[in-house]
C-alpha cells in the first residue's frame, strides 16, 4: 500500500537500515515514491559504513538485528554525526529497548507492524527537525564569520547577550530599533543582521538622515519625479526602490523630519510610497532597521517625534552598551584593530606594553569604539617596534591633566577611575609600586604592607609577570 500522495521536498537522503530486506525495500518503495532517495543496509555493521562514507538526512533502523543491535548503532552513528535524526522500528515487546535507544539520541520510535502513512507524519517531522538544526549551525558560522571579519567581541555578557539577541531576530523580517552612543557600532550590527538574513543576497541601503537636509531627505529616501522642484531636471530613484527586496539601514532616526515621519510610517504600515511629486504608489518590500542616540519616547512626549512611528519600528529593540560599561572586551578591540592596521601599513606590531594596556583600560571611552580604533590607529603609526608603547599613544593618555582619570601617575599620586573594582584597584596600586621601586620585590612589598609570599600571591592572582622589567616610558 503506497503512501497517500503528499508532494515532499526532493533531494532528501535516507537511509534504511534493517536485516528484513523485504521490509526495507518495501520503505524504500514507498519513501521514494514521495521524492525521497533511499540507500538500503541489511545489517548495523552496512549501515555504519554507509554513513562514514556519505551524507544522509535521516536514518531509519530496525531495532533487533543480528550482531549489531539498533541501539549500538545509533550510538555509533551520534558519535560520527550528533545531527542526523535516527527513528527506530521495534516490536511491541521491545518498547523498553526503544527508550533505550532514544536515550542514546534516536528522534523518535515506530512500533511494528509498520503503518506506512504513520511512517510518513514520523519521516516529515524528523527531517523537519533536521532542517531547523542545519539552519540553527549555519546561522551559528555565518555570525561567527561575521563577528571574525567585523570583530563583533562576544567576551563580555553585554555582547554576549546581543549577539544573542541578533541571532534571534536575523532570520525574520522584523524592524529592528538600535540604540546607543555615538561610536557603538550600531552600524554593524545592521549589517550583521541584515548578513544573516534570508534577504542577505540583496543590498543593505543606509542612509544618515542627520547628514541630509530637510529639503533632500524625502528625495533621497522616496524619490522624485522630473520638475516636481527646483533641480529636478530628470526622474529619480529613491534609497527605498533600490532597497526592494533587501534591508535598509536609517541612522539618526531622530533627526527626520515630521513630513519624511509621515511618509516612512505610510511605508512600514503598506509597503508603499509615491515619489516625491507623484501620486503614483510604488510598491516595495523592505526590511527596515533604524537607529539612534537619542531618546525617541522623551521626543515623542515633547512632540518631535510620532509615536504610532515609534511602535512601528521598535519591534525588536537592542541597546549597545557603551565601551567603558564593557571593559573586558578592550583588548579583544584593541588586538583586532593592531592587526588592520599594522597589516595596512607594513607594521611589524603584535600587541601593547604593560603601561599602554593599563592606560587604555582605564580611559572612559567617550567616543566609544570608534574612538579606541582612532588610538591604536596613531599608535601603530607611531610604534618604534613590536609594541605599542605608552608614549605612542596619544598625548591625552600619557600625560594626563588634572582631574584627568588615565590611571597613570601624576606629581607622585596614583589617580583611579571611578568604577574600578577593589581587585583592578589593588592591580594598578601594585604595579605603580614596582614601578616605583625599579622592581624590586623586597621593597614593594614593604611599601605595600606585604610580605614576600603575599606579594608573590598577588602578582599571580593580577597576572603580573614575575620578571616584569619596569622602564621608563614603557
Amino acid at each position: 500500500m503506497p503512501l497517500p500522495e503528499k508532494k515532499a521536498p526532493t533531494g532528501h537522503r535516507i537511509l534504511i537500515v534493517d536485516d528484513d530486506e523485504k521490509m526495507a525495500r518495501m520503505l524504500c518503495k514507498a519513501l521514494s515514491s514521495q521524492g525521497h532517495h533511499c540507500v538500503l543496509a541489511f545489517s548495523g555493521e552496512q549501515g555504519l559504513a554507509q554513513v562514514h562514507s556519505q551524507q544522509f538526512d535521516l536514518i531509519i533502523t530496525d531495532q533487533v538485528m543480528p550482531g549489531f543491535d539498533g541501539v549500538t548503532f545509533v550510538r555509533s552513528v551520534k558519535a560520527i554525526d550528533s545531527s542526523i535524526p535516527i527513528i527506530m522500528m521495534t516490536g511491541h515487546g521491545s518498547i523498553d529497548m526503544a527508550v533505550e535507544a532514544m536515550k542514546a539520541g534516536a528522534f523518535d520510535f515506530l512500533t511494528k507492524p509498520v503503518r506506512l502513512a504513520e511512517l510518513q507524519v514520523y519521516v516529515d517531522k524528523a527531517l523537519e527537525s533536521h532542517e531547523m538544526l542545519v539552519e540553527v549551525k549555519e546561522l551559528k558560522d555565518r555570525l561567527k564569520n561575521f563577528q571574525k571579519k567585523n570583530m563583533i567581541v562576544g567576551k563580555s555578557q553585554a555582547m554576549r547577550n546581543i549577539i544573542t539577541q541578533i541571532e534571534q531576530i536575523a532570520p525574520s523580517s522584523a524592524n529592528v530599533l538600535i540604540t546607543g552612543e555615538t561610536g557603538t557600532g550600531k552600524e554593524m550590527i545592521a549589517e550583521a543582521i541584515h548578513a544573516l538574513s534570508p534577504r542577505s543576497a540583496k543590498p543593505i541601503v543606509k542612509v544618515n538622515c542627520g547628514a541630509l537636509p530637510e529639503s533632500l531627505l524625502e528625495s533621497e529616501l522616496f524619490g522624485h519625479v522630473k520638475g516636481s522642484f527646483t533641480g529636478a531636471y530628470k526622474d529619480h530613484q529613491g534609497r527605498f526602490e533600490s532597497a526592494n527586496g533587501g534591508t535598509i539601514f536609517l541612522d539618526e532616526i531622530g533627526e527626520m523630519s515630521p513630513s519624511a515621519q509621515v511618509r516612512l510610517l505610510r511605508v512600514l504600515q503598506e509597503g508603499e510610497f509615491e515619489r516625491v511629486g507623484s501620486s503614483q504608489p510604488v510598491q516595495v518590500d523592505v526590511r527596515v532597521i533604524v537607529a539612534t542616540n537619542r531618546d525617541l519616547y522623551k521626543m515623542v512626549r515633547e512632540g518631535k517625534f510620532r509615536r504610532d512611528l515609534l511602535y512601528r519600528i521598535n519591534v525588536f529593540h537592542l541597546e549597545l552598551p557603551p565601551l567603558r560599561e564593557r571593559r573586558g572586551d578592550i583588548p579583544l578591540l584593541a588586538q583586532h584593530f593592531i592587526e588592520k592596521y599594522a597589516q595596512k601599513n607594513g607594521k611589524n606590531v603584535r600587541g601593547l606594553g604593560q603601561y599602554a594596556y593599563e592606560a587604555l583600560e582605564n580611559y572612559d571611552w567617550p567616543g566609544n569604539v570608534r574612538e579606541l580604533e582612532n588610538v591604536i590607529e596613531h599608535g601603530v603609526i607611531l610604534a618604534r617596534g613590536d609594541l605599542i608603547r605608552l608614549g605612542d599613544l596619544p598625548e591625552m593618555f600619557h600625560r594626563p591633566r588634572k582631574g584627568e582619570r588615565d590611571g597613570l601617575k601624576e606629581s607622585g599620586k596614583i589617580i583611579l577611575p571611578l568604577g574600578l573594582t577593589a581587585a583592578q584597584s589593588e592591580g594598578i596600586l601594585i604595579r605603580r609600586t614596582l614601578d616605583l621601586t625599579q622592581g624590586d620585590k623586597k621593597a614593594a612589598a614593604k611599601i605595600l604592607g606585604y610580605s614576600a609570599r603575599t606579594l608573590y600571591r598577588k602578582l599571580k592572582e593580577h597576572k603580573i609577570p614575575l620578571n616584569q622589567r619596569y622602564e621608563k616610558g614603557e
